[in-house]
């Protein structure tokens, strides 16, 4: 008889008390008890390997089970302070109230605004428990985000006492990156006390302004900022409040931020049309109160005081540690001056104790040290950017500057070289194109475009020859032009789409499913945005007269229409075109010869949602070209029924002016030439005189002078006569 399978160690063992307990707690009438919390059960199984999941709290650098980090988490016993949960209905009011806003159906800006009115009253008291609510957490980050001044002063009395709680949670710290983010352009606001909208919400005004709340924040946190710097969920909000107190922009949705990685969810607040307000708080720096800027500098001061420079450089490969010493370097090396870079206590100076930066010294094992791992070059990217000259230059000279070659090809150390080359001068870049020129087959052949593509709009701004890297580009590539351009772009033309099989899946009725043509299959992410680079890349080239737009604009030309038209209806390849017909290094015989390729199908282009901007850019290309202009106007409107049914049609046809075209000849003959633009233009200026405007200007002229000769001389023979 086989024997019955039985797992074997402590494991199972424990698998299986747990089991019977959770049948045990399934049968049992009284409700379960609270989760036994870590700290409780941390000396159940001393022997065994601690074990950190993916959703763990806080990870320590160097964990020892032996020493534990001083603070526990929010209270002693490591727990998070419960708030309530929302029953039934209130949760399913909020819902209904967040998929309402995300609609934006609401006739102006005053109903959208009762609304919210509406939904601040309904939370009243329910506040914490909305923000810790996994499914209408959304909502109240919606909620502060269309709030005014006075509801935002409410809603941060309702957190201030909460925040080191409310930082730490996982949904509640969004809604405290959104209240710090919003409430900073009104910190230096004067709100003023609305007693009958606070009558009606039945609610007390705060006494507080929002200044002294960011201030309650801090005194609030004070005891935690080591803790705080690689907490999971607090850190994000925790660069946010560093950014609002110095003053400086906070935008979540920028690639450069500091505040939230790619992976943060944008939640798009809609706009009401014909809403003329437009916030721009979030791209520009603020007026803050003269009591921030020395709790800055002491909360920069406590952050890091208590580690030691081991653990600080340590914490430059940390992936939460990481963005939070890139705040606190772009804050010393930018808001406070350079002169903080001097201070033996300050972060830099802990970092990168030597600033000349030789070879061996302790500050150069650590830069080399950052340059391929792909958290720490985001420091040295930051280094790089915001460094004083003096320490830059040593940098460069004496570590980077004859390795620059080399470390273009590497995919991590080559956004180091794009900051590198950002602050490079006219003769330091001339050196540097000439250790990357070798490598730029080799980059083009790995498609590895950012470092050609920077060096190209560097170029151009400094002025710099760029026919070598023209030379390189045109050896890199076929010498077949009409091959080259689809190197250039990854465009392949033999990409047909692939015929689907037959299916014989049958549905309820025995009935087989209507078969449809597959088209070809979906790109990757890694072929998107390969695509998209080549096409950045071949846009920069078109910027340069010269060489390096010849090298694209023989290319284009050597291809078929029918090739043109595909690559217009491309998102990625329809971005050359237009730049091809609108940029300064076309010359009118080059645009003459590409705008024909279009006629005969300008409709097809008109109807699809790339191909339509690429018809806009026809505009403009042919304003010296009016007989092109003009056929092309001609075809647009035998199609003018197909174009209307159309919502990208429709604007062709509204760009193109096709009204006019249709009822006023002349008139559109006027603004396809250009001509209303100059008259607009010289309507400011004042208008020559004519000759007969001169002689009566010269007549009044003389006339005033001698009415002025008589009058004087009237007045010397009065003064005799005294």
């Amino acid at each position: 008889m086989p024997r019955e399978q039985q797992k074997r160690g402590r494991r199972a063992e424990k698998k299986e008390k747990d089991d019977t307990k959770r049948k045990f707690e399934e049968t049992s009438e009284t409700p379960a008890k609270r989760v036994k919390s870590s700290t409780d059960d941390a000396n159940d199984d001393a022997n065994d390997n601690a074990e950190f999941h993916d959703n763990a709290d806080y990870i320590p650098l160097d964990y020892d089970q032996g020493d534990q980090p001083e603070f526990q988490g929010p209270d002693e016993s490591g727990d998070m302070p419960f708030y309530g949960l929302l029953d039934e209905e209130e949760s399913e009011y909020f819902q209904r109230a967040n998929e309402m806003l995300e609609l934006n159906q609401f006739q102006d800006a005053e109903e959208r605004s009762l609304f919210v009115d509406s939904v601040y009253s309904e939370a009243n008291g329910k506040e914490l428990k909305i923000a810790c609510s996994q499914g209408c957490s959304r909502l109240m980050e919606k909620l502060i985000s269309m709030s005014n001044a006075q509801q935002l002063r409410r809603i941060f009395s309702k957190f201030v006492g909460s925040f080191l709680h409310l930082v730490q949670h996982r949904f509640a710290s969004h809604c405290c990156e959104t209240l710090f983010i919003h409430a900073a352009p009104a910190v230096m606001q004067k709100t003023k006390y609305n007693k009958k909208a606070d009558e009606e919400d039945g609610d007390e005004e705060p006494e507080m302004s929002i200044a002294d709340m960011f201030m309650a924040v801090i005194e609030e946190l004070k005891e935690n900022w080591g803790y705080l710097l690689t907490e999971r969920f607090a850190s994000h909000t925790i660069r946010v409040l560093l950014l609002v107190l110095a003053g400086e922009p906070v935008d979540v949705t920028s690639t450069d931020s500091f505040v939230a990685s790619r992976k943060k969810e944008r939640l798009e607040i809609p706009t009401i049309q014909g809403e003329e307000k437009v916030d721009k708080s979030k791209s520009e720096k603020h007026s803050v109160p003269e009591s921030f800027e020395p709790a800055l500098k002491k909360i920069m001061t406590d952050m890091v005081a208590g580690l030691d420079d081991t653990y600080l450089r340590a914490m430059a490969t940390h992936p939460v540690g990481n963005p939070v010493l890139q705040v606190l370097l772009f804050l010393e090396l930018s808001h406070f001056g350079k002169s903080s870079a001097k201070d033996p206590k300050s972060t830099i100076r802990r970092l990168v104790p030597d600033e000349s930066f030789e070879e061996e010294s302790e500050s150069a094992v650590f830069i080399r040290g950052l340059l391929y791992d792909p958290v720490g070059s985001r420091l040295l990217e930051t280094m790089v950017r915001y460094l004083p000259g003096k320490a830059f230059k040593n940098l460069y000279r004496n570590n980077l500057g004859e390795r620059i070659g080399s470390l273009s090809r590497n995919s991590t150390a080559g956004y180091v070289v794009l900051r590198m080359l950002e602050r490079l001068g006219k003769d330091d870049l001339k050196i540097a194109m000439s250790h990357i020129v070798p490598e730029v087959p080799g980059l083009i052949e790995r498609s590895r475009l950012i470092v050609p593509k920077c060096l190209i709009d560097r170029c151009v701004v400094r002025g710099v020859d760029t026919k070598p890297l023209a030379e390189a580009l045109e050896g890199a590539y076929s010498q077949d032009p009409s091959i080259r351009l689809q190197q250039m772009l990854k465009f392949n033309l033999s990409e047909t789409p692939a015929p689907q099989p037959e299916d014989h899946d049958m549905d309820g009725d025995g009935e087989e499913k209507e078969r449809k043509p597959r088209g070809p299959p979906p790109l990757s992410a890694a072929e998107k945005a390969e695509k998209l680079h080549a096409s950045l890349l071949v846009q920069a080239m078109l910027t340069v007269s010269g060489p390096l737009s010849q090298l694209v604009y023989t290319s284009l030309l050597a291809q078929s229409p029918e090739t043109i038209i595909k690559l217009a209806q491309e998102p990625t390849t329809s971005r050359v075109l237009q730049s091809a017909l609108t940029s300064t290094s076309s010359t009118t015989q080059i645009r003459r010869q590409l705008t024909t390729r279009f006629q005969g199908h300008l409709t097809t282009l008109a109807l699809s949602p790339s191909g339509s901007h690429v018809v806009d850019a026809l505009w403009s290309a042919t304003k010296d070209i009016f007989f092109v202009k003009e056929r092309m106007a001609q075809e647009l409107e035998q199609n003018e029924h197909i174009l209307r049914d159309s919502f990208v049609g429709r604007a062709v046809w509204r760009n193109w002016s096709m009204d006019l075209f249709k009822r006023r000849r002349g008139e559109w003959t006027r603004k396809a030439k250009g001509l209303e633009e100059r008259v607009v233009s010289n309507e400011g200026a004042e208008r020559p005189k004519s000759k007969i405007e001169q002689a009566r200007a010269r007549y009044a002229a003389a006339r005033e002078a001698a009415e002025a000769g008589a009058t004087g001389a009237n007045q010397t023979a009065v003064a005799s006569k005294n």
